[in-house]
């Protein structure tokens, strides 16, 4: 069956019976002097349509463009939302889908300070078992290539060169491990806003961790999603949520 999105009718995805949805999560926010401020909504939108096709059978959302990146509010054009926002936000689409029947939710974070999805996640999967909601983050960056650097890089430059300002690219690596966004944000850390040496990069690279991506979240929505469904045969789960006492 084929995939479904926005661009078709309420109509045919109601006659479609698609029960499973991907929903991406991307972000934006700064990215250095030479990537646009869009880079995680257009990597996952595009990481997302792969995986759908993939699998088949969905509804594929349009990815959320704004997510938790407060870390980056002190470069211009960033724009956060509140961990405890960014839950609500994520649930009330998630319950929208399952009002109308999707009962398998994929969901895919393009940037790596939604910490908060895992545990808004497991809390929906036990509020609502006959809900099955996954989620998955990107794989392959390296402690030296945290943000704007050689992978996004690479990425932009295989999916719209012209969005790249290849003149403005500035390598920088700060000598400090990650945990200091939690305290005093990037830019103390990084004047220009960019972790990683994206000097390095190139069409190439983005093309193969794109595709890689793609196979390795399709890989495990697959088996995440049987071994689920073998579970609730064995063990039906329940939900957390205490039902009002009987009269």
């Amino acid at each position: 069956m084929e995939v479904l999105s926005v661009s078709n009718t309420s109509k045919e995805l109601e006659d479609s019976n698609v029960d499973t949805a991907i929903l991406p999560i991307g972000a934006v926010e700064q990215h250095g002097p030479h990537l646009p401020l869009g880079t995680d909504w257009i990597i996952i939108q595009e990481i997302a349509g792969n995986v759908a096709e993939k699998l088949g059978a969905c509804y594929l959302l349009p990815a959320l463009p704004y997510s938790n990146s407060q870390e980056h509010l002190g470069f211009s054009g960033t724009v956060s939302l509140r961990p405890s926002t960014l839950v609500k936000v994520m649930k009330d689409i998630i319950l929208s889908l399952h009002l109308h029947g999707v009962k398998k939710v994929i969901v895919i974070s393009g940037h790596g300070g939604n910490w908060i999805i895992k545990p808004a996640v497991r809390e929906l999967n036990l509020e609502y078992p006959d809900m099955k909601v996954i989620h998955m983050g990107l794989s392959g960056d390296e402690p030296s290539d945290l943000h704007a650097g050689n992978t996004e890089t690479s990425c932009m430059l295989y999916l719209n060169e012209q969005l790249v300002r290849k003149d403005e690219i500035i390598d920088s690596v700060p000598d400090q491990t990650r945990e200091y966004l939690d305290y005093v944000g990037m830019k103390p850390l990084s004047e220009h806003g960019t972790w990683g040496v994206p000097s390095r990069a190139s069409k190439q690279k983005g093309k193969l961790y794109i595709e890689a991506n793609a196979n390795q979240i399709a890989d495990y929505a697959r088996k995440t999603l049987s071994k689920l469904d073998d579970l609730e045969r064995g063990a039906p789960r329940r939900s957390i949520t205490p039902k009002p006492p009987s009269k």
